[in-house]
């Protein structure tokens, strides 16, 4: 199990300082400046992802490593398998609780990208409207990778919260052990997946986001 429990690899959406060449009046009424700004703050609204990422991360180590030595033991050692058993399910239940936070990071960024969509859609430059659409393309498919990405690991914590509490069992047979290990693991493999294609439309998106700017006429440089 110690390999499955790698998860996203901390791709993220860079945050910019721009100076637009573009103004053309109040801030905000032209739709490049807007599609700007909501896109920037979808950036900011992703700041605790990626602290909750970093948590998520260690948790996950800890946990592999409860992992182990619980499996190190047989039924002689019954009060420290139990011992180990606990203290893996109260991780359990910190990874869920900062996975939610994790979540809801991502689901206000989405919110802040609804808006740039919105600002998209008046945006009257052929070529620029071309490149916002990309990177739209790629943003929603980013969001969707972290949907199915979060469904699974929801299920995955609560496959090895069943698997904390058999080991607890006296009475646990070693077939079921080895069918609850591999629902497990089959679990963190799709989480993997959904992982691998998150990361990689977020890169997508940031050279597609790069490429608007660039046409936009903005001069960006990372902050």
């Amino acid at each position: 199990m110690k390999d499955a429990l790698k998860r996203l690899s901390g791709k993220k959406i860079g945050v910019f300082c721009a100076m637009t060449l573009l103004l053309t009046g109040c801030m905000g009424k032209d739709p490049v400046d807007s599609l700007h700004h909501s896109l920037e703050k979808a950036a900011e609204s992703e700041k605790p992802f990626q602290e909750e990422q970093k948590t998520l991360e260690e948790l996950e180590t800890k946990e592999n490593q409860l992992y182990d030595d619980v499996m190190k033991l047989n039924m002689d050692d019954y009060k420290k398998i139990v011992a180990l058993s606990d203290d893996a399910l109260e991780n359990v239940s910190k990874r869920e609780e900062h996975l939610k936070i994790e979540n809801d990071s991502i689901k206000k960024s989405e919110s802040e990208f609804e808006e740039a969509q919105t600002s998209a859609e008046h945006i009257k430059d052929k070529h620029i409207k071309e490149k916002a659409d990309t990177a739209a393309s790629h943003m929603e498919k980013r969001y969707t990778s972290y949907g199915s990405m979060y469904e699974e690991y929801k299920k995955a914590l609560q496959l090895n919260k069943k698997l904390y509490k058999q080991l607890k069992d006296k009475d646990l047979t070693r077939d079921d052990l080895d069918q609850q290990i591999d629902k497990v693991n089959a679990s963190y493999e799709k989480v993997l997946k959904y992982s691998a294609e998150f990361n990689e439309q977020t890169e997508k998106y940031n050279k597609a986001r790069d490429d608007l700017y660039d046409a936009a006429g903005y001069h960006v440089k990372k902050s």
